[in-house]
């Protein structure tokens, strides 16, 4: 299979709920050093060979049937494993979304991991034959690049058994217990830093670099995005519903608020959003 890199960008890229930035093969895979991480998700998976991945103060070998996902602005690294003399070949996605966020929380996929499979799941074929696919087809829109992303979180989910150590693991099982609490708590105004950290029995500054470090954002913009993200689906499930009760309704004590919450968020107002959907 010869080196393939397709720019997917999508004409409507910020009306979709998941879109495809790029989709490729690399079979001779250069070094990369990102300290500043990159914009999008990207996930990167071995074909043949062996790689070498540095993220999270740690480093990491990336044999066959082995991929990370990293989230955006994650500071990574990676390169060919300098002890294995075959090439190192890679598949690569990078994707985002209106509703990337919400999607990978539902799979419990958001957070920069190291997945690993077995041999023969869909896994191991899956960006190739989307590759084979873009060759016959053409769609300006990317619509088909956003049902791309889609079926590939769901496999990642089904298929990739997440590699953590155990403090990892423990850190993961309290915070996605938080995140259960936040969702009981998204139309709670009060509900903020403070209840989390007690809820925990940890102070909110280690609480902040849990979070960070496990899904690269602070826990208060983690329940702002939950917000959010349920505000949108109030807006598009009845158009009865005002602004004001959806102000309530996911947790903000004024319109005002909400209102210059969501534009910052999503780009325009909760009305204008309505509208375009």
């Amino acid at each position: 299979m010869e080196l393939r890199k397709e720019f997917v960008i999508p004409l409507n890229e910020s009306k979709l709920p998941l879109f495809a930035e790029t989709i490729g093969y690399n079979p001779n895979q250069e070094k990369i050093v990102r300290p500043d991480g990159y914009p999008y998700f990207h996930w990167i998976q071995t074909v043949r060979g062996t790689g070498s991945i540095t993220y999270q103060n740690k480093k990491i070998s990336l044999p066959a049937n082995n991929g990370v996902l990293f989230l955006p602005h994650t500071s990574h690294s990676y390169e060919q494993n300098t002890k294995d003399k075959q090439d190192w070949e890679t598949y690569y996605l990078t994707f985002d979304g209106l509703l990337i966020n919400e999607v990978l929380t539902n799979l419990t996929l958001f957070k920069s991991a190291f997945f690993q499979w077995e041999i023969g799941t869909p896994l191991t074929s899956f960006i190739e034959e989307a590759l084979r696919q873009s060759q016959t087809k053409s769609d300006i829109f990317s619509i088909r690049t956003s049902t791309i992303v889609y079926e590939f979180l769901l496999i990642l989910n089904k298929y990739g058994k997440l590699q953590e150590d155990s403090t990892s693991k423990s850190n993961l099982f309290r915070i996605d217990s938080l995140i259960t609490l936040m969702i009981k708590n998204i139309s709670n105004p009060s509900f903020g830093l403070d209840e989390m950290a007690a809820n925990m029995s940890i102070s909110k500054r280690h609480l902040n670099e849990l979070f960070r470090k496990t899904y690269n954002v602070t826990p208060y913009t983690f329940l702002i995005n939950l917000r959010i993200q349920e505000a949108k689906k109030c807006l598009l499930g009845s158009k009865e519903i005002t602004i004001k009760q959806i102000t309530y309704d996911v947790g903000f004590r004024s319109p005002s608020h909400f209102i210059a919450t969501f534009h910052k968020m999503v780009g325009v107002s909760p009305e204008q959003y309505r509208q375009l959907n």
